[in-house]
């Protein structure tokens, strides 16, 4: 009989994949340490840094992280390549994680990353080769990131078509998966309301009449105007629209939680953890230690199912 193995899956999320940390630790302070890693996105960082015990590193530096701090990583790409400048956040990851010149079979465990190929939509494993090359591929979500030349074909992000790899996972060889799906509860409604500028026009009115009685009548007309144009759409009507940024975030979160329950349930796995992480936006890494800090309540909430289900494994070894 063959040596039963845990599987554990981290899936896709952007800046909500921190909590995976969480995840480990909690598992770790309960005995359980998986036998083989499988992860999309940032949950393939995530997923890297453990199977390469640099997973401390990972954690300190998303600690690290501010809203000024990420903006360093935005820029404006004339050849649309992608809003973040991937090149300094590549040399960060390879100086904080050090993954510059590892490879698959150096590995403390094994790991697998899952990637979408652009030119068919096809999923593809990456489990062998260079790491560093097989991250940047399944995070190379468009717009964001560039898309990744890797063995002649332009790989893009795996949340596209497997945002929780448990397939993957099962691939490798795992008996019991432990899924973590940040997917679940990610989608923001937008209602439209009437806004009443005229109240709040009429309140920075009187705010500015205290605070700076001696500003020109032109000044008090613009700061006017500029209030009244923030609370009229683009066709004219008086309700507030969502910004730009909110309605790319929201859009890729709809496409993400169709997909996830859509692979889910071909694939379900043996444990199913979901994280509540609706209030962590698509690059808010600042909010790492909320992430991190639910990611562990998470499993705290599953802990019985968690034992009995690797608790069965072992005993029917």
């Amino acid at each position: 009989m063959h040596s039963a193995k845990i599987g554990l899956v981290l899936g896709s999320g952007s800046a909500r994949g921190m909590s995976h940390i969480g995840v480990i630790r909690a598992l770790q302070e309960m005995g359980i340490e998986p036998d083989v890693i499988a992860g999309c996105s940032v949950g393939s960082l995530v997923g890297a840094s453990y199977a390469t015990s640099n997973l401390d590193q990972l954690e300190e530096w998303a600690m690290s992280m501010t809203e000024s701090a990420i903006r360093r990583f935005l820029s404006i790409n004339i050849n649309a390549a992608g809003f973040v400048n991937a090149l300094n956040m590549r040399k960060l990851f390879e100086q904080t994680i050090g993954m510059e010149s590892l490879n698959f079979k150096d590995m403390d465990r094994p790991f697998g990353a899952v990637a979408t190929d652009l030119s068919t939509g096809k999923e593809v494993w990456l489990q062998k080769g260079s790491v560093h090359d097989a991250l940047w591929s399944s995070m190379a979500f468009p717009g964001l990131f560039p898309s990744v030349l890797h063995d002649n074909k332009w790989l893009v992000d795996g949340g596209l078509v497997n945002p929780v790899p448990v397939s993957l996972c099962k691939a490798m060889g795992a008996d019991v998966v432990i899924a973590v799906n940040l997917n679940a509860d990610i989608i923001n409604s937008y209602q439209v309301v009437d806004e009443k500028p005229e109240d709040e026009t009429n309140s920075e009115e009187a705010s500015n009449e205290d605070e700076n009685e001696d500003d020109s009548i032109w000044e008090k007309a613009k700061a006017n105007f500029q209030i009244a144009m923030s609370l009229i759409s683009s066709d004219g009507s008086k309700v507030k629209e969502p910004k730009s940024l909110d309605v790319i975030s929201n859009s890729i979160n709809i496409m993400s939680s169709h997909l996830t329950r859509s692979r889910l349930a071909g694939e379900p796995p043996d444990v199913l953890l979901q994280p509540r992480l609706n209030d962590v936006g698509l690059l808010q890494l600042y909010k790492a230690k909320d992430s991190i800090a639910e990611g562990y309540a998470c499993v705290q909430r599953m802990k019985e199912e968690i034992l009995f289900r690797t608790q069965r494994l072992v005993d029917d070894d």
